[in-house]
This record gives C-alpha cells, sequence and structure tokens, in this order.
C-alpha cells in the first residue's frame, strides 16, 4: 500500500502545511517545492495518492497553484538494474491523477528543474565523476549509456533522463550565474545517522558548492513560482 509507506512523509508535510495555514490565514497562494525524492512525495500527495480526508489536504488543493521539483527522480525505468524505491515511483509515474497533465487539470502547473552539470562516465577524471557514474548507473533505462564517449549528464546523483515529467516546465541548469559553479544535487552529505533519523543533520559541503537552492541558481527558476 503505497499511501501507508509513504504516510511519514504525507504526515510531515500536512503539519508544515498546517503551520502555514495557521501563520498566514487559508486564503494564501501556495507553491509546494520538493527537492530530491521531496519532489515525487509531494507529486504524490497531490495527485491523491495519500488518500487524505483531512481539511488540511482540502485546503492545500484548493491553494496550492504549482509544483516546483528540483533535482527529484521521476521515472523509475523497468530496465533499471534497480528499482531503489521498491515499485513506489513507478506507481507514483504510473497513475494519471500524479501525471502534469493530471496535476495541471486541478489547476497546479509542474516545473520540473534539473542539473546537468555533473558528467558520468566509464572513464572519470576525477572522484565527482565516479561518484556521479556509480549513482546513475543502476537508475538508467540502459546502463551501457554510460559507457558512450558522451557519458551521462545530470546533477551527480540524478541523471537527466529522470529528472523531467512530460509536460512539465523544463528548466535546465549547469553553472551558477554569480560563481559559475557547477549546480550539484545538494549542498551537503548524509550521515549514517539518517538511516534511523531522517531529519538528523547532515554535513555540510564548502561554501563553493553549488546547488538548486543556491544564490545565483535559484534566479533560474524563481518565476515558476
Amino acid at each position: 500500500n503505497n499511501s501507508k509507506t509513504l504516510q511519514w512523509y504525507f504526515d510531515a508535510m500536512e503539519k508544515s502545511l498546517a503551520d502555514i495555514y495557521a501563520e498566514q490565514g487559508e486564503d494564501v497562494d501556495v507553491c509546494i517545492i520538493g527537492h530530491s525524492i521531496g519532489g515525487w512525495v509531494a507529486r504524490s500527495y497531490l495527485g491523491g495518492l495519500s488518500r487524505s480526508s483531512t481539511a488540511v489536504y482540502r485546503s492545500t488543493m484548493e491553494r496550492v497553484s504549482s509544483l516546483i521539483t528540483l533535482g527529484t527522480p521521476h521515472r523509475a525505468p523497468e530496465t533499471a538494474l534497480v528499482d531503489q524505491t521498491r515499485g513506489l515511483l513507478r506507481a507514483v509515474g504510473e497513475s494519471k491523477e500524479c501525471s502534469a497533465e493530471g496535476l495541471k487539470q486541478k489547476g497546479i502547473s509542474v516545473t520540473c528543474v534539473g542539473s546537468t552539470a555533473i558528467q558520468g562516465t566509464v572513464l572519470a577524471k576525477d572522484i565527482e565523476e565516479f561518484v556521479a557514474s556509480v549513482s546513475y548507473t543502476p537508475l538508467l533505462d540502459d546502463w551501457k549509456d554510460i559507457t558512450s564517449n558522451a557519458g551521462v549528464r545530470g546533477d551527480g546523483i540524478i541523471p537527466e533522463s529522470l529528472a523531467f515529467m512530460d509536460g512539465c516546465n523544463r528548466v535546465e541548469i549547469e553553472l551558477c550565474s554569480i560563481t559559475g559553479n557547477k549546480v550539484r544535487h545538494a549542498h551537503v552529505l548524509p550521515t549514517p545517522y539518517n538511516l534511523w533519523d531522517p531529519a538528523a543533520a547532515s554535513i555540510s559541503l564548502p561554501g563553493e558548492f553549488c546547488w538548486y537552492g543556491s544564490t545565483g541558481v535559484v534566479e533560474k527558476w524563481i518565476e515558476f513560482v
């Protein structure tokens, strides 16, 4: 049951939304921004897979006008070596209610933001390209793509081919407009503690590591809020 498996995330979303309505009033306009797994969890919530019937959910469906996903995997190819979501993402992808068109019919525009800054290839020139190739390979439609001369591009964790929903507003980015640095999946690294406590603090990367939320990067997608 997908709703039960994702219930922790749905409950966290509803708590945050309830706090917003309590502070701003229920007539506030809402844009939901989801990073990585948060993007497709939000997509599934708005598409009705949470099966929520709460007042918060009803208010949300009336108030949300846009969904923006940052570095989110939106597909789980059947030919991929691994389905890290154990069928959950595939179920979301197969739901018409969770598609960009389905959400549009609910009055919600969908924008997907993905970076193509980090190349993954078997002939990696540095540790970052090696980590990218290890991350991309099990997720691809055909893992052999990683062995081509061009390799596969993405944000270092999520390959470009998975980051965009059909019919969405597509925002492809590569470099920060201020620093010129590559835009990566995140500005932190998880720790072993995150296995037990998803809310545990992660390790911050150096300031020059740009990600989707960095100044000089946000400006590339903020118009879709």
